[in-house]
C-alpha cells in the first residue's frame, strides 16, 4: 500500500505548531519590551538597558541565541553555529514574553535561555527535529543529563529548574503534540549552611577572607601609590568595617557620614559615627553606624575617597550646569569660538609624554586618531576640531547621566566615588566621566582573564601562610562581618538591619560552625551569661568541686545540632539520645535569647501545639481512649514555648544568653550526678556525738 499522508484541516482543530507560530507572532508584535522590535532578527540581543543593576556595567549584556557549543569571547565576538531555525524563533519569544510577564535578573533570564539551549541539545543528540513542540520525556530527561556536564551540584539543579519551567509553560499553553507530565528528578542539594563535618567547614572558610588576606590589604592601604590601589584599598577598608554591598559602596554620596549621640552602659554620652547608605534588595535608606574600634579608619578611608576623586566631581557639577557643551580646561574655552584646539594644547591636557619613536604631540594625534577625533592641519599647526571632540566625549558620559542610577534625589557631582574615563587602567581622560564599577573592583580584587589580570595579592606578592594564593571577593567581606556578628551574639534581627536586608535571609551568611556552637556556649557557661538547670551545678562553690569550671563545661556541652526547638548539646559519645522525638521537654535543649528565627518558629509551633490542644480536649469530652494523655503532652508543651517566648520577650535578660529551661523530663548523666552528690551533702548526718563514725566517715571522704 502507498499513498501519502494529509493533514487533517478544520476550523474546529488547533494543532499544536499553529499555537507555537500564534505565540512567537504575539511575542514579536505585541510586546516591547526587552529589546527594540527591529532587533528581533539578530543573533545576540542587546539587553544591558533592560536590566537594572547597581554598580555594574550594562552595556555588555547580550542574549545570544546560540547552541551549547558555541562561545562567546569578552568582547561579544560569537564563534559557532546558532540555534536550529526550528526553534530559535521560540526562544528569542519565549525570553522576551517571559521578561515582560515574570521580569527576572539578567542572570536568571540568561537561565531560561540556557534551558532552550540544553533542550535543543537534546533534540540534536537524538536526531529528531528540535520543534518546541515535539518535546518530550526523553528529550527533557537527555536535557538535565547534559546540564550536569561541568558544573556543580546547585547549578546542575538550578538547570533543571529550568528546564522543567519549560515543560510547563508548554503543557500550560497546550504547546505540545503530545502533552505529558515530567518532573525533573534531581535532588536539591544539601543547606551547606547546616551541614558538619571536614568539607562542609572548608566551604564555610572559603567564604571568608583569610587572616593573611586582610594583613596583605591593611599593607596594600598605607602603601599604595597608583591610584587604582589607593582608591579600591579605601573601599575594602570601609567594607571590612560595616555590612555594605559592593555596589552600595561604590554609589555612596558624597555627604555619607553622619554623627549622633548615645549614651554607653555606664550612661555617659558618647559620640557615634556612621554611613549613610542606600541598601539594596528594595531597602530604605539608613545609617549603618560603624563599630567604635574601626572610626577613625573609614573616616580616614571617606576622606581618601573625597579627595581623590574631587576634580572628577567638578567636571561633573559643569556638564550638569552646561547641557550639551564640551568642557576645557580653564584658559582654553576660546576654542569652543574658534572650533579649534591646537593639539599641542590637547596634548598638555590629556598629559602625554614622548617616547623614544615619537614626540608627545605626535603621541596625542596618534590617539586622536584611534578616538575617531577630526585633525585638521599639518605640522606643528595641526588641531583638532572641537565638534568633532564634543561629539566623541558626550557620547561616552554614562547614560543616565546627570542622574546617578536615574536616582531623582543623586547627581553625579554629589557621588563620593567618581572618576575621569579611563582613570583605573591608563592615562586618565578628563573630557568625560565615569562611574567605579563593581566589575573594576572585582577584577582588582579577584584578578580577570584567567589569570592574565593578576590580583591585587599577587601583583603585590602575598600569599597564604602555606605558601598558596590568596583568593578573596567583594562579598567575602561581608560575610565574615556578619559571622562575627554571629558569633560574638548580636541577634538576628539587629544583624539584618545592620545589614540592611530580612532577617531571614541571614543564614546564607552565618558560617559559624558546629564546633564553634559549642565552644561559644562553653565560654557563655564560663562567663556566667547561661541560665537554667543544666548551668546551675557548675556555679557549685566550695572546696569539694567535682571538676574545675572549664573541664565541667566540656563534660556537659557533648554538642550543638540544631533544631526547631534550640540547640541539642547531648554527649553522643557517652550514650544515645535517652529522649528521641522530646527536643522541647529535655533538659539538654538549649536556645539563644534574642533569636528571632527560633522565636518565629515556636511562635508557629505554639499556635499549631493550641489548636491540638483543642481537638484533645474535645476527644477527651467523649471518651476518646488516650485523648487524656494528649491532652497532658500539650499543655506541658504549650507551657515550655510560652516559657520560650517569654525569655524572647524578657528585656532584663541580654541578648545572646544562652538559655535552658528547667523541670525538664530528662537530665544529662553528668548533672544528675552533681546533684545526687549535692544532696548526699546536704543529707550528711551529724556525726560530732559518734566519734568513730566520723572518723570513718573522715576516712571516706579523703579517699
Amino acid at each position: 500500500m502507498s499513498g501519502s499522508v494529509v493533514r487533517l484541516s478544520s476550523t474546529q482543530i488547533v494543532h499544536p505548531s499553529d499555537r507555537v507560530r500564534e505565540f512567537i507572532e504575539l511575542a514579536q508584535t505585541q510586546i516591547d519590551t526587552l529589546i527594540p522590535d527591529h532587533v528581533w532578527d539578530q543573533l545576540a540581543w542587546p539587553v544591558g538597558d533592560s536590566f537594572l543593576t547597581k554598580g555594574q556595567n550594562r552595556d555588555s549584556r547580550i542574549l545570544a541565541y546560540v547552541n551549547r557549543e558555541a562561545t562567546i569571547s569578552s568582547r561579544q565576538a560569537i564563534t559557532g553555529e546558532a540555534l536550529h531555525p526550528a526553534i530559535i524563533d521560540f526562544a528569542k519569544a519565549y525570553c522576551r514574553y517571559l521578561h515582560a510577564t515574570s521580569p527576572v535578573t539578567y542572570e536568571n533570564t540568561r537561565k531560561r535561555l540556557d534551558a532552550i539551549q540544553l533542550i535543543e541539545a537534546a533534540f540534536r543528540q537524538f536526531g529528531i527535529l528540535p520543534a518546541i513542540e515535539n518535546l518530550n520525556v526523553v528529550v527533557l530527561n537527555k536535557a538535565v543529563e547534559i546540564a550536569r556536564d561541568g558544573v556543580g551540584p546547585g547549578r546542575h539543579y538550578q538547570f533543571a529548574i529550568y528546564i522543567q519551567q519549560v515543560h510547563r509553560f508548554c503543557m500550560d499553553r497546550q504547546l505540545l503534540n503530545a502533552p505529558f507530565q515530567w518532573k525533573h528528578g534531581v535532588r536539591k542539594p544539601k543547606d551547606k549552611t547546616e551541614e558538619i563535618g571536614a568539607a562542609a567547614k572548608e566551604w564555610r572558610e572559603d567564604k571568608l577572607p583569610s587572616p593573611e588576606a586582610f594583613h596583605a590589604l591593611a599593607h596594600i592601604y598605607r602603601n599604595a601609590q597608583t591610584k587604582r590601589d589607593r582608591l579600591f584599598s579605601a573601599v575594602c577598608a570601609i567594607c571590612i568595617s560595616i555590612p555594605i554591598r559592593a555596589h552600595e559602596v561604590l554609589q555612596l554620596r558624597n555627604d555619607c557620614e553622619v554623627w549622633g549621640k548615645t549614651c554607653s552602659d555606664d550612661g555617659d554620652e558618647i559620640t557615634t559615627y556612621g554611613i549613610r547608605v542606600w541598601p539594596g534588595k528594595g531597602n530604605p535608606p539608613q545609617v549603618k553606624w560603624v563599630p567604635t574600634q574601626m572610626v577613625d579608619l573609614v573616616q580616614e578611608a571617606v576622606g581618601r575617597l573625597r579627595e581623590m576623586c574631587s576634580a572628577a566631581r567638578e567636571v561633573a557639577n559643569w556638564y550638569e550646569k552646561n547641557s550639551g557643551l564640551l568642557w576645557l580646561p580653564e584658559g582654553l574655552e576660546g576654542a569652543r569660538i574658534t572650533g579649534q584646539l591646537p593639539l599641542i594644547q590637547l596634548c598638555e591636557v590629556m598629559g602625554h609624554q614622548s617616547t623614544a619613536s615619537r614626540g608627545a604631540v605626535n603621541v596625542t594625534a596618534a590617539w586622536a586618531r584611534q578616538m575617531g577625533i577630526k585633525i585638521d592641519g599639518e605640522g606643528p599647526n595641526r588641531v583638532a576640531v572641537v565638534a568633532s571632540l564634543t561629539e566623541e566625549f558626550l557620547s561616552r558620559l554614562p547614560k543616565d547621566f546627570p542622574r546617578y542610577n536615574g536616582e531623582v534625589e543623586q547627581l553625579y557631582s554629589n557621588t563620593l566615588i567618581l572618576l575621569f574615563g579611563n582613570e583605573l587602567f591608563d592615562q586618565p581622560v578628563p573630557f568625560y566621566i565615569t562611574k567605579a564599577t563593581v566589575q573594576a573592583f572585582e577584577q582588582w580584587l579577584s584578578g580577570h582573564d584567567n589569570g592574565k589580570r593578576p590580583t591585587v595579592f599577587q601583583r603585590w606578592d602575598f600569599r597564604e601562610r602555606d605558601g598558596s594564593e590568596i583568593s578573596a571577593t567583594t562579598h567575602a567581606f561581608r560575610h565574615w562581618l556578619n559571622t562575627v556578628a554571629q558569633f560574638r551574639g548580636m541577634s538576628e534581627l539587629d544583624i539584618a538591619k545592620w545589614s540592611g536586608r530580612e532577617a531571614s535571609q541571614n543564614k546564607a551568611y552565618n558560617h559559624v560552625s558546629s564546633e564553634e556552637m559549642v565552644s561559644q556556649i562553653r565560654a557563655a557557661l564560663e562567663d556566667g551569661n547561661a541560665v537554667g538547670p543544666m548551668f546551675e551545678a557548675a556555679r557549685v562553690q566550695g572546696v569539694n568541686l567535682p571538676v574545675d569550671r572549664k573541664e565541667f563545661a566540656d563534660a556537659q556541652i557533648g554538642s550543638a545540632l540544631l533544631s526547631d526547638y534550640g540547640i541539642c548539646v547531648h554527649d553522643y559519645s557517652l550514650l544515645p539520645c535517652q529522649s528521641f522525638g522530646d527536643c522541647l521537654g529535655c533538659s539538654e535543649n538549649v536556645f539563644v535569647k534574642g533569636d528571632t528565627g527560633h522565636r518565629a518558629k515556636i511562635a508557629k509551633r505554639l499556635a499549631l501545639t493550641e489548636k491540638q490542644l483543642e481537638d484533645a480536649l474535645n476527644a477527651m469530652g467523649r471518651n476518646y481512649d488516650g485523648a487524656d494523655r494528649w491532652v497532658d503532652t500539650h499543655r506541658r508543651s504549650i507551657e515550655r514555648m510560652r516559657q520560650m517566648l517569654a525569655i524572647h520577650d524578657d528585656p532584663n535578660i541580654t541578648d545572646g544568653t544562652i538559655v535552658n529551661l528547667g523541670d525538664a523530663s530528662s537530665d544529662n548523666a553528668v548533672a544528675m550526678a552533681i546533684r545526687d552528690r549535692q544532696a548526699l551533702g546536704k543529707g550528711k548526718p551529724e556525726l560530732d556525738d559518734d566519734t568513730e563514725l566520723a572518723d570513718l566517715m573522715a576516712t571516706m571522704d579523703d579517699d
